[in-house]
């Protein structure tokens, strides 16, 4: 690049040269929330089983159950 130029990046305001250590910290964390993200969901998905086996036990038929368990998101 030539002297005294600078880059669009450099421009907008943005750091043309990431901090590699800050990025490796996030990534780290983002690696522990995923772990928690997995954890959770596997405990919601056994809660919705239950609630489904219940509804079946309860005389619901297998479609209604199902209707039963949607999450509305």
């Amino acid at each position: 690049m030539k002297e005294g130029l600078i880059t669009m990046e450099e421009f907008r305001g943005i750091d043309a040269k990431p901090d590699l250590e800050k990025m490796r910290e996030s990534v780290s964390r983002f690696r522990e929330f995923s772990d928690i993200i997995k954890e959770d969901n596997k405990i919601r998905a056994g809660i919705i089983k239950a609630k489904y086996d219940a509804l079946i036990s309860e005389g619901f038929t297998p479609a209604q159950a199902l209707e039963l368990c949607k999450v509305p998101y």
